[in-house]
């Protein structure tokens, strides 16, 4: 796992479940990016979670949609990187380009969550 984490330029692991801020129920954007997602060897040594991260970052807060609370690898290899704010739905729309843009992204599995724990969700293959 930490070479993976190496190749992918992964910052320190999020709680397996984060929690939303106390600010209100926020609804949750979750990026699942998975090994079988046909991500290449060359993809893996050239791209990062760190870049994307930062570019969701950068979209989310410049159209006050909400933030990216950091990433977690599971013990499958799978990434998955927690989005939270007030609508996912928009918070979806918004980051979607980006996301299939970017080479290890463009191939995910979206979660979009309308509320908190336990809330109606939907999944959305990139």
């Amino acid at each position: 796992m930490g070479f993976l984490n190496g190749l992918l330029g992964l910052r320190a692991p999020a709680p397996a479940t984060p929690a939303p801020s106390q600010k209100g129920e926020e609804q949750g954007l979750f990026v699942h990016i998975g090994p079988d997602d046909g991500i290449t060897a060359e993809e893996l040594q050239t791209h990062d979670l760190a870049t994307i991260e930062d570019r969701l970052s950068e979209i989310l807060e410049d159209q006050g949609l909400g933030s990216v609370d950091g990433n977690d690898i599971g013990m499958d290899g799978t990434a998955t990187l927690y989005l939270y704010g007030p609508d996912a739905e928009r918070m979806f729309r918004a980051v979607e380009p980006a996301l299939r843009d970017y080479p290890l992204t463009r191939r995910a599995r979206v979660e979009i969550r309308a509320g908190g724990l336990g809330a109606p969700s939907r999944a959305v293959r990139l």
